[in-house]
C-alpha cells in the first residue's frame, strides 16, 4: 500500500526545523535561495511526521542513510530510514508552494510540478514521439513528473538523461536497460491541488495510492513546537 501526503510550504513554520537532525540542518544551510530552503524544510518536516507516525517513532529521532546504491557515495543516494523495516520506502518532492511525500511497502518515487510555471521545456528532455503529443507547458509538466518519478524510484535521479525514458499517456514505453524493463513500473497520476500535477512511480503492480492533506499533521506538530512570540517593542 502506498500513501501520499501533501502540504503547503507556507503551512510549515520555521519552528518545526527542530525536528531536523544536524545533517539535515547542514544540508539546508547550503541551499542559497530562501524559497528553496523553505521548500526543503516543508518536504523534510512532512516526511519525518509521516514516517514517524507510520513507524511509531519520534519524528525527531529518525535518521537517514543517503548512501548511493549504485556507486557507494555516502551523500547523494536515495534516502532510506536507518533502523527501519527494509521493506519501507519513501520519496519526496516539492515545487512552487507545495511539498509531497510518498511512503510505500515497495520501491517508490514521486515528483510534482507547477503546471502554470511556463518555463520552456528543453527539447532534449523529450523523445520525438513525446514532443509530438506535448502541446503546451501543462503537458510537459505532467510528462516530466512521470520521468522524474521513475528516476527517483530507481535511485538515479537526473544522473540518467531524461531523454532516455519515454512516456506516452500514463505508460512507460522506454527505459535504459540498467534500470530494468518499462513494464516493471506502474505510474499513477496524483490528484493534487491546482495548479500542481504529480506522478507516483511504483516498482511492480500497485493499486491507486491514498492521497491526503498533511495540514492537520503539521498543525498538530506546530502546537507542540510553536514559533516564538516576537518581543514587544518598547517605546521610549
Amino acid at each position: 500500500m502506498t500513501d501520499v501526503w501533501y502540504v503547503g510550504v507556507d503551512q510549515v513554520p520555521e519552528s518545526l526545523a527542530v525536528l531536523l537532525d544536524g545533517r539535515d540542518r547542514a544540508r539546508r544551510r547550503r541551499i542559497l535561495c530562501e524559497a528553496d530552503r523553505n521548500r526543503a524544510l516543508a518536504a523534510w518536516v512532512l516526511a519525518r511526521l509521516v514516517l514517524g507516525e507510520k513507524l511509531g517513532r519520534d519524528p525527531a529521532d529518525l535518521s537517514f542513510d543517503r548512501t548511493c546504491a549504485h556507486c557507494g557515495d555516502p551523500g547523494h543516494g536515495k534516502p532510506v530510514v536507518e533502523s527501519a523495516d527494509p521493506g519501507l520506502d519513501f520519496s519526496l518532492s516539492h515545487a512552487g508552494g507545495l511539498a509531497v511525500v510518498a511512503v510505500s511497502d515497495r520501491t517508490v518515487g514521486v515528483d510534482i510540478e507547477d503546471a502554470t510555471a511556463g518555463v520552456r521545456p528543453p527539447a532534449a528532455a523529450l523523445t520525438e514521439r513525446e514532443r509530438a503529443v506535448c502541446s503546451d507547458y501543462a503537458d510537459f509538466a505532467r510528462l516530466w513528473t512521470c520521468k522524474e518519478a521513475v528516476l527517483k524510484a530507481a535511485g538515479k535521479g537526473l544522473q540518467i538523461h531524461p531523454g532516455r525514458l519515454e512516456v506516452l499517456g500514463s505508460t512507460l514505453r522506454a527505459l535504459p536497460e540498467e534500470l530494468g524493463r518499462p513494464e516493471d513500473y506502474t505510474l499513477r497520476d496524483l490528484p493534487l491541488p491546482a495548479p500542481y500535477v504529480g506522478t507516483l512511480a511504483v516498482l511492480g503492480p500497485a493499486p491507486p495510492p491514498s492521497v491526503r492533506s498533511g495540514t492537520d499533521l503539521v498543525g498538530a506538530a506546530a502546537q507542540v513546537f510553536p514559533s516564538p512570540l516576537p518581543h514587544p517593542r518598547v517605546h521610549r
